[in-house]
């Protein structure tokens, strides 16, 4: 039997009928517009309220999106279609409705005071794991040490912080969040894998080099922090869940990379024993004495890394020079402390010091902190402050406030920092007790790149240099005179160091060589005097070598074509780059004026 047609409506004034009177289509319902939701549609979707899929959407990584066409109002805001459709087959969804069901029980039975009913529904509490994200959102290890910047952030921040229980600040949150941020930073002393490290305001910022990618992360200062109101706590504890799931996964790959057992293990005597430190010193001590066994088997290693470079390069080639130059850079930040026996005054913060010094190839490191009246070691030291064999002692206090024992040397913290950050020790008189140390100078930023090179990055370039055998290459063109000026300023603080150890005040020998500029100036007018009238005569005498007004080369003729034919948003982008750029430079010359000023004091 055939099958009966239907029937199309006619429009009386010709074509067909559609969806719509006037236009046919509704709005919305095709095209981009129709590619995006808004939030309440969402919700609305998925059939949970809105700190569930808040929660839901920071573990599965997705975010809001900001479509062109805003269909619904610009105040909106707006998801993918195909994001959505992804979140409705999440297994978590089903555990979020199951613990929506748990509460409303458990909330009942608190209300009716059964709390026997209540303690055994508490013990059959839904659960959830976040092991499949993981493992969804990086297929490989390296995307997971790709993203360990925030991971490891969010974990440093956290360990400083308290329990809270106003803020639903968890202690089992923070207790976690303290022994995976441990955790990592041992396997970085064991590995020897920082590279960088700046004292900021903020806090500590490191800088390790993992599987050949590049982890920097922030440790903020050991004080009691007070929790501003307008922070969420709520998402970030979300966002720590997850990278504590994150960082397990990491910490156990890179320990099964040392070979090493994970997690390590601790001794109880020892936990109990240093309550304030939290054991980490006396395992990092633990650490430190292994990592020099596995230095020596790490040279030879990235010896036969750089032989087979230059074997499948050549000997002169790019790739070979530049992996040489790593390798030397890595294995003098490795070995910068080794040898050392090191003792930290209470007053000096001692994880980051620690952790420095351990990265630099110390192996043993005494405290202070924590130790009990009449004792000058704290628990878990290697030895106390009185020990003959300590070489250097680090403090933070005026010279008149603490004895001065002979066969050892008293630096302030910054030293560790500045002279881990270049690879070898630098001199301690500008570091001494009761005096201003040098700027601590970002071993993130590139001065060369930025334009002004600051007399410190010279002079400390130059120590590097040095400690790694190499002579500074030929100035080409514009080159030549900063190098001249960074041997200038090197000679300068030689002779400063010098003049210090025979006694002499740093001021008395500004003055003297002030006295010496002055007498050679004015030697200078008495050989200028007899010229003066010849010059001033060449002076009133027209210029016959002037100038004509410049005329744009080629290729800014280029430039100025193409910039006219730019779209006006492409060239305001372009302006807004070049205003920058300018302000840049106007700031630079000027810090490049205000050295000449204070140099010719």
């Amino acid at each position: 039997m055939a099958k009966r047609k239907t029937k199309v409506k006619r429009n009386p004034k010709g074509g067909i009928k559609k969806g719509d009177k006037i236009h046919g289509q509704k709005k919305g319902k095709k095209g981009e517009a129709a590619a995006y939701v808004t939030r309440a549609q969402a919700l609305a979707k998925l059939q949970v309220p809105l700190a569930d899929f808040r929660k839901l959407c920071i573990l599965k990584g997705i975010y809001p999106r900001d479509p062109k066409k805003k269909a619904h109002g610009n105040d909106k805001t707006y998801y993918h279609q195909k994001d959505i459709a992804f979140l409705r087959h999440e297994p978590l969804l089903n555990k979020f409705f199951e613990l929506k069901t748990f509460m409303k029980k458990f909330k009942r039975l608190i209300g009716r005071r059964e709390i026997k009913d209540a303690k055994g529904l508490e013990d059959r509490k839904p659960k959830y794991t976040l092991h499949h994200l993981v493992r969804e959102r990086y297929p490989s290890f390296d995307d997971a040490i790709r993203d360990l910047d925030d991971a490891v952030s969010m974990l440093a921040l956290f360990q400083s912080l308290s329990a809270d229980q106003a803020r639903d600040i968890p202690v089992e949150a923070i207790s976690e969040a303290t022994r995976l941020y441990q955790e990592f930073q041992l396997y970085v002393i064991r590995a020897q894998a920082l590279r960088k490290i700046f004292a900021s305001i903020k806090g500590y910022y490191f800088q390790a080099e993992i599987m050949g990618q590049q982890v920097t992360w922030l440790a903020p200062h050991q004080f009691a922090q007070e929790l501003p109101p307008e922070v969420d706590f709520r998402v970030m504890l979300t966002f720590l869940e997850f990278y504590r799931a994150l960082v397990k996964f990491v910490n156990f790959r890179l320990y099964a990379e040392l070979g090493l057992s994970y997690p390590p293990k601790r001794d109880v005597n020892r936990d109990s024993g240093s309550a304030e430190v939290a054991a980490l010193e006396a395992e990092m001590r633990e650490a430190g004495k292994a990592q020099q066994a596995q230095a020596q088997q790490s040279e030879k290693d990235d010896a036969e890394v750089a032989t087979g470079v230059v074997a499948d390069f050549g000997d002169q080639s790019e790739e070979a020079l530049e992996m040489q130059k790593k390798l030397a850079e890595s294995n003098r930040m490795k070995t910068t402390f080794r040898g050392l026996k090191v003792f930290i005054n209470r007053e000096v913060p001692l994880r980051p010091i620690y952790f420095a010094l351990l990265c630099g190839g110390v192996s043993e490191v005494g405290w202070e902190r924590g130790a009990s009246a009449g004792s000058t070691a704290g628990p878990g030291s290697a030895f106390p402050a009185d020990s003959e064999a300590i070489t250097h002692h680090v403090v933070d206090r005026p010279p008149d406030s603490f004895e001065n024992r002979k066969g050892r040397e008293y630096i302030q913290p910054q030293w560790v920092f500045d002279s881990f950050n270049i690879g070898c020790q630098l001199p301690i008189a500008p570091y001494a007790p009761g005096r201003a140390p040098p700027p601590h100078l970002s071993p993130f930023v590139d001065d060369q790149a930025e334009g002004y090179v600051p007399r410190q990055r010279e002079i400390l370039d130059r120590f590097a240099s040095e400690a790694s055998g190499q002579q500074a290459a030929t100035a080409e063109g514009g080159e030549g005179p900063a190098k001249t000026a960074s041997q200038a300023n090197f000679e300068d603080f030689g002779k400063e160091l010098k003049a210090e150890s025979k006694g002499i005040w740093h001021s008395e020998y500004r003055e003297q060589q002030h006295e010496k500029a002055a007498a050679r100036m004015a030697e200078a007018s008495k050989e200028d005097g007899d010229d003066s009238e010849d010059e001033k005569d060449e002076a009133d005498a027209p210029d016959a070598s002037m100038k004509p007004a410049h005329r744009p080369t080629e290729e800014e003729e280029e430039k100025l074509r193409a910039k006219a034919l730019m779209p006006k948003k492409h060239k305001r982008l372009l302006q807004r780059i070049e205003k920058g750029e300018a302000k840049k430079k106007a700031a630079n010359t000027a810090l490049e004026t205000k050295r000449k000023k204070l140099g010719a004091k």
